[in-house]
């Protein structure tokens, strides 16, 4: 028997190879492994630029593209493949289900331009970015996939009769961090998840330091935290409302580093509590028939008013003239941190502008 002395003591470490899509073969009974390789690999990225993507939308395409492969198993004709082999029967087999449950009412045109927009980013992921055809191909009737920008409700809260005001006072009284929230939100036309993460101290810049001329207002908003693609937007603090709103929010957010938000949360844990604080006092669609969504739409309305001296079109206010129109709206959009100025008709209404007249020859 050889000496111990003549064995190596200890054994070299084991190495294991991560798991790649590149090494797995084709194989439909280890669809959920491959599809979670698919999504570690590919769902951190936009599906177009070179820049990674929200974790809100990271969570949302997981989500679809499971739903996906679960519905497929699930269906009449079993579809058993492995993610990989995803073709253009299956697209077929899962836009006719949206456009049933679209006829039905249960599934909104918005909601499927999102669904279908992740199934073609999962085209793209698996090599096949040109296997969905246009939209318009699967659908017999525009409506149902359709998205119409113009804003034929007024969603604001005043026109559901709630006093905004009054609202957050009394969520003032229970907590001020979602008062704060909320008066960012009136103020400013904050999404939900930005006025979370505002930082009143650090996140308010002078005119000069915004690039904005001098006789213009002093301050203005500068939001780039938690903004839909990361886009930055600049709102000029020019009334009493939003000057208020700021000194608020500085007395609630005590370090120059803080947010309004309570700092013993996580961004997930306040934008928790600021929801449960909502339905505590009826700012639901069940309850008052509002939603914190309502203020940036009631904020657009009165930018809408203040500039152009009408009430907008989704409030009944009469026809203006094309010009102002279309630079209130330009305006508003910015405010708003959207790219396209059409999606002001969502919050203020179709344009509704006075004939041009004929200079006299």
């Amino acid at each position: 028997m050889p000496e111990a002395a003549s064995r190596p003591r200890h054994s070299p470490p084991r190495t294991y190879e991560t798991p790649s899509l590149a090494s797995t073969p084709l194989n439909p009974k280890r669809s959920g492994y491959v599809l979670d390789l698919i999504l570690k690999e590919n769902n951190w990225r936009h599906s177009s630029k070179h820049k990674g993507v929200s974790n809100k939308t990271v969570a949302e395409r997981a989500r679809f593209c499971h739903w996906l492969f679960d519905f497929l198993r699930r269906h009449p004709k079993h579809f058993k493949l492995d993610p990989r082999s995803f073709s253009g029967r299956h697209v077929e087999a899962v836009t006719r289900h949206w456009q049933d449950e679209a006829k039905a009412g249960r599934l909104m045109p918005a909601t499927i331009q999102t669904y279908f927009s992740f199934m073609k980013t999962f085209a793209g992921w698996i090599g096949k970015p040109r296997l969905l055809k246009p939209i318009e191909c699967y659908f017999d009737d525009p409506a149902l996939y359709r998205r119409s920008l113009a804003g034929g409700v007024d969603r604001s809260w005043r026109a559901k009769g709630v006093d905004a005001a009054t609202v957050i006072r009394e969520v003032e009284a229970f907590d001020v961090h979602a008062a704060a929230s909320l008066k960012l939100m009136q103020a400013f036309q904050l999404r939900f998840k930005e006025s979370v993460m505002f930082r009143p101290h650090t996140d308010v810049v002078t005119a000069a330091q915004a690039g904005r001329p001098a006789e213009g207002p002093a301050c203005y908003l500068d939001t780039h935290r938690g903004t839909k693609g990361g886009r930055q937007r600049l709102f000029p603090i020019d009334n009493e409302m939003r000057e208020a709103a700021i000194a608020f929010a500085r007395r609630v957010a005590v370090g120059v580093d803080d947010s309004v938000s309570d700092p013993r949360l996580t961004l997930q844990q306040a934008m928790r509590r600021l929801r449960y604080v909502m339905e505590r006092f009826g700012i639901t669609r069940a309850a008052l028939g509002v939603v914190p969504h309502g203020l940036r739409h009631q904020g657009a309305a009165e930018d809408f008013e203040r500039l152009t001296g009408a009430a907008p079109p989704v409030a009944g206010g009469p026809a203006v003239d094309a010009d102002l129109d279309r630079r209130a709206r330009l305006e508003i959009s910015s405010r708003l941190g959207h790219g396209r100025v059409q999606i002001v008709s969502a919050y203020c209404g179709r344009s509704s502008v006075l004939p041009r007249v004929k200079a006299p020859e």
